[in-house]
């Protein structure tokens, strides 16, 4: 009896070994699988965008020595993680003036600010450009009207030569907008008060928001 007990110890022993040794495999939803350590490096970039949720189903397919787990992946609105900034302060001075030298912290100070980000290759940031003008116009020098890309200078002066956009223009500003900011949809307006402490921010198109934006600057004056 104590040998049946010793190879059925045995055999428990090997097989919870082998379940431990399996290997987890996950397959996206473009049927492409990666492995474990793969997967945790695309899961962790994926989600540092603000963009996706990524979720891992709890129904796998098991063979031999391998585990494929399938992964979901759900789209999210892209602007709705920077609404957690406002009542926070803007930090104009980690961005570069025409000379490239670092704004001062206080240069957007003294007066309410709106700021557009923007791209030169975004058919809606262009679409949006006479709504901006027009709510310049109104408010003339009593707002900081600023523009933020990631497009070079040769590229925004090119392209101001063919269409008017009269905003301070921030050019070059790849590292803030794309690795700290995570600016990854286009176009974006956020709204400052005379502090520089962020009111509200806006995502897609200006024309369904323009007479709330309006507003907020009345209200911030």
């Amino acid at each position: 009896m104590s040998k049946i007990k010793s190879m059925l110890f045995l055999l428990l022993f090997v097989n919870s070994n082998a379940l431990l040794a399996q290997t987890n495999y996950y397959k996206m939803p473009d049927g492409i699988i990666l492995n474990e350590d793969a997967f945790n490096r695309q899961k962790t970039d994926m989600i540092e965008t603000g963009n996706i949720n990524v979720d891992v189903e709890a129904t796998s397919i098991t063979r031999n020595d391998s585990v494929i787990k399938e992964v979901k992946v759900t789209f999210l609105n892209p602007f709705t993680k920077h609404k957690k900034k406002i009542g926070t302060v803007f930090e104009i001075q980690k961005f570069k003036n025409k000379e490239g030298k670092n704004y001062d912290e206080n240069y957007l100070k003294g007066k309410p600010t709106l700021i557009n980000f923007w791209g030169i290759n975004c058919a809606p940031c262009i679409t949006e450009l006479p709504d901006l003008d027009s709510i310049k116009q109104q408010f003339k020098g009593s707002v900081n009207f600023v523009a933020m890309t990631t497009d070079s200078a040769a590229d925004v002066e090119i392209f101001l030569k063919k269409y008017k956009f009269e905003f301070e223009q921030i050019i070059d500003s790849d590292f803030v907008l794309l690795k700290e900011l995570k600016i990854n949809a286009l176009p974006m307006t956020m709204i400052l008060d005379k502090n520089g402490k962020i009111l509200d921010i806006y995502g897609g198109l200006i024309t369904k928001n323009e007479k709330e934006v309006i507003a907020t600057l009345q209200t911030a004056l």
